[in-house]
């Protein structure tokens, strides 16, 4: 999978999301019938049907039906405990009314509140928020006959914004690009930018037809593949091309961002870029490694935790996680950081074991992530929380016994049936805490399972854990080889070869 450049370059898989806002678009403009038949096609398909949300969102632009339920508070967000709850439910309401889904409403017009974030939504600095919200506020003012309440100060900056992007599909996220086009097309129909726009989105689709939840993750899936393949052995110059196209991606505050020509760093991204830089070669790729020391100091928390993307906002477990992972190669200079954030992995562990999910559906995930941080702290941090780190570990440990299904693998949840993709985080959250298959009984039950996933070609299938907008399911099927191999190698690899990933 790994190109001449050492990018791993696999897409998205096909979402009815932005498949179904992309036919609205075609319809809207009269364009592309071709097309629109084959994003139909897709949208017929079980496959975009998988979930509620994505069948109301199909049935909708397709039969012109509404879900007839609530498939948003009463599905899709239900248990969805995160600051931005209030916008999530607003941007969800609006997809459904683009798609014809439900009506559009007044009250989709009041910015929501923020109940929970110590930011209000004006505040946020990422710009796909900003870009985001106005096309709400500009679709819904039209959807409602209301379109002279857009001032042309706000038409202007949606312009700028939509034009400001370097990457064809704008910073890889085709559902922002989707809904400023279908802003744009509401009172500037011919503007150029919803011409080219419109063209990015048509070729960044699938094969099957469909629009991908993230046109370009390239940046982000070389990272933990990198590591798998390090971990696994592979030849040095493989290795090393990697980590140079990693280091070409580095962005000048010394983070990452997760695709191409993208502006934003994000912890997620750099955690896995700097993991694999430091895995593979620290002495080489050390100017890397020390400008994302940097990145990872200044959008730290004062408590000791990490953010997605914007200093200030609330600190997350995954993201926690993955910086201490990054940063214990260098426990020198970053001592204060890994002991503060440890700390804060420490106090925000739940009593039966687990942590927050975040960015995934599976329990596991973060569980692993927090294990692997815990246990890679450089021994002078490890030492002065011995007895901390033991007793999560353990707790963490009962729980990943008492979820294990019978036939050895683990789902998203206790009792749900076993996938491909918790089983390998369960593994690699059991390999972090030290436990080998030769020595436990529940790791080698585990491998076993993942064994019997395995293709004759090799590879392995899952269903999608990862959310994006959260907590809407996105697939990216490379993630599956990658976290396979590196629960695989680390299984039976001593402590000291471990290496953190998602």
């Amino acid at each position: 999978m790994v190109g001449a450049d050492g990018a791993v370059r696999r897409p998205c898989a096909s979402r009815a999301l932005e498949s179904a806002l992309l036919l609205v678009l075609l319809r809207r403009r009269g364009s592309h019938p071709l097309q629109q038949r084959e994003l139909a096609a897709y949208l017929a398909t079980p496959q975009a049907r998988a979930d509620a949300f994505g069948a109301a969102m199909a049935q909708a632009v397709l039969d012109g039906r509404g879900p007839g339920a609530d498939v948003v508070g009463s599905q899709l967000l239900a248990g969805f405990d995160h600051f931005s709850r209030a916008r999530k439910r607003l941007l969800f309401d609006v997809y459904l009314a683009v798609a014809g889904a439900a009506p559009f409403e007044e009250s989709m017009l009041r910015p929501p509140r923020q109940d929970q974030s110590p930011r209000d939504a004006s505040d946020n600095t990422v710009t796909w928020i900003e870009m985001i919200m106005l096309s709400v506020r500009v679709v819904v003012a039209h959807g409602l006959g209301a379109g002279k309440q857009i001032t042309e100060q706000e038409r202007r900056r949606l312009l700028e914004l939509l034009g400001s992007s370097r990457a064809p599909v704008w910073e890889n996220y085709p559902a922002a690009h989707l809904m400023a086009l279908l802003a744009v097309q509401e009172f500037t129909p011919g503007h150029r930018l919803v011409e080219s726009g419109t063209a990015a989105v048509l070729a960044c689709r699938n094969p099957d037809g469909g629009v991908p939840s993230m046109s370009n993750l390239d940046v982000f899936s070389t990272g933990p593949a990198g590591l798998a393949l390090a971990r696994a052995g592979a030849d040095r110059g493989l290795l090393h091309r990697m980590c140079d196209y990693l280091t070409g991606q580095q962005m000048p505050d010394g983070g990452w961002v997760f695709g191409e020509h993208m502006r934003h760093s994000d912890v997620d991204a750099s955690s896995y870029a700097a993991a694999c830089l430091a895995a593979v070669d620290p002495v080489r790729y050390r100017p890397a490694l020390e400008r994302a020391g940097g990145y990872f100091r200044a959008i730290a928390a004062s408590e000791g935790g990490f953010p997605t993307y914007i200093k200030g906002d609330p600190s997350e477990v995954g993201m926690t996680a993955g910086a201490l992972c990054a940063l214990a190669w260098n426990g020198v200079d970053h001592g204060d950081l890994l002991a503060n954030g440890a700390r804060w992995l420490l106090d925000t562990q739940h009593p039966d074991g687990t942590f927050e999910r975040s960015w995934s559906l599976s329990e596991a995930n973060t569980i692993w992530r927090a294990m692997w941080a815990l246990h890679s702290l450089p021994e002078p941090v490890r030492i002065t929380l011995a007895g901390r780190i033991a007793g999560a570990s353990a707790a963490s440990y009962r729980f990943l016994a008492r979820a294990q299904n019978e036939d050895g693998g683990w789902g998203y949840r206790p009792g749900d049936p076993s996938d491909t993709t918790s089983t390998c985080y369960s593994l690699l959250a059991l390999s972090a805490m030290n436990r080998r298959r030769k020595e436990d009984q529940v790791v080698r039950a585990g491998v076993d399972h993942l064994l019997s996933r395995q293709q004759p070609d090799g590879a392995f299938t899952a269903l999608p854990d990862q959310v994006a907008p959260r907590p809407l399911l996105f697939d990216a099927p490379v993630f599956t080889d990658i976290w396979v191999l590196l629960a695989l190698t680390g299984c039976d690899s001593s402590p000291a070869t471990g290496v953190p990933a998602r």
